[in-house]
């Protein structure tokens, strides 16, 4: 169960869930591996976790997953739930595709990777094609046990009414005492001018212009802008090179890698499947660096 000062930190957090879940049991700090780093050279494999403690109070801590198709592991959730204890004030995000039914299905007895990562304490996730739908029952019941944000800054209403909860554009939250915005991207699963629209009851903006448009408003009153994107690799390269965006979150491109080139934003993918766990320490857009974590398979 969280602190009190921990559930501060997001603002927009859902309430949450009355039914009780065991606590997800944390594994030992030597079990999670450093893989890759564009912070420094590659870390050994036996590298411990308290080598990542954050360099300075002033910077924000932020852990993020993509792609896991509900394939999450408890040995991997134990990892993240560590991970997060061993950096106060972290935010823990996913870029979508998080759940196990594919675009047009749902499971009627829900989503047992959303109820988990709920467990391990995850701040919000972007959606991804998988948690989307064309039809409000069935998007409600997709989303149903996420007890976090659900964030798509592109998805619209055909009718005009509000989102299904929990969906929400963007958040504000805080870590490492700096204000962050956060918004999610999804690719376009409908777009507004195609003849499906006509008989869906949500469609899909261009992402990329709309986070021009988002970002320039959230910049206003943020510190840092974070997009998780679930638009793949070559769309989250034209994310990262508006201006007011600080960090490009993503997914949906199932590679694992760490990208930054001048006057761009970093941009980090970790894998599918719950292969990685990125790990990004942030002040401003230009001192942003980041690492991917290698996460445990099984039980």
């Amino acid at each position: 169960m969280r602190s009190e000062s921990q559930e501060s930190r997001v603002e927009s957090r859902l309430p949450e869930r009355a039914t009780h879940r065991p606590p997800v049991r944390a594994l030992p700090r030597s079990r999670v591996h450093a893989t890759y780093s564009r912070c420094s050279s590659p870390p050994t494999l036996d590298s411990r976790l308290s080598t990542l403690e954050p360099r300075a109070k002033s910077r924000a801590i932020l852990l993020h997953t993509a792609d896991f198709h509900g394939r999450l592991q408890p040995a991997a959730a134990r990892q993240l739930a560590a991970l997060k204890r061993a950096h106060p004030g972290a935010l823990l995000f996913d870029a979508g595709d998080a759940v196990h039914a594919g675009n047009l299905g749902f499971h009627l007895g829900g989503e047992r990777v959303l109820r988990l990562m709920a467990e391990v304490g995850y701040d919000a996730m972007a959606m991804g094609n998988r948690e989307s739908h064309p039809h409000r029952y069935a998007q409600e019941q997709k989303l149903k046990d996420a007890a976090f944000p659900v964030l798509t800054a592109n998805m619209t209403a055909t009718d005009g009414k509000p989102l299904p909860h929990p969906v929400r554009p963007w958040i504000c939250c805080e870590s490492g005492g700096l204000r962050l915005a956060a918004f999610g991207l999804t690719r376009q699963m409908t777009r507004p001018d195609s003849v499906w629209a006509k008989v869906t009851d949500f469609v899909w903006e261009e992402p990329v212009e709309t986070a021009r448009r988002l970002a320039l408003e959230l910049k206003r009153g943020a510190d840092l802008v974070v997009c998780l994107s679930h638009c793949g690799a070559r769309s989250d390269r034209l994310l990262a090179e508006i201006p007011e965006i600080d960090l490009v979150l993503g997914g949906h491109s199932h590679e694992a890698f760490v990208e930054q080139s001048r006057d761009r934003a970093l941009l980090v993918h970790p894998g599918k499947y719950g292969s990685h766990v990125s790990h990004t320490r942030i002040s401003r857009r230009d001192d942003a660096c980041s690492e991917l974590l290698e996460l445990e398979r099984g039980e």
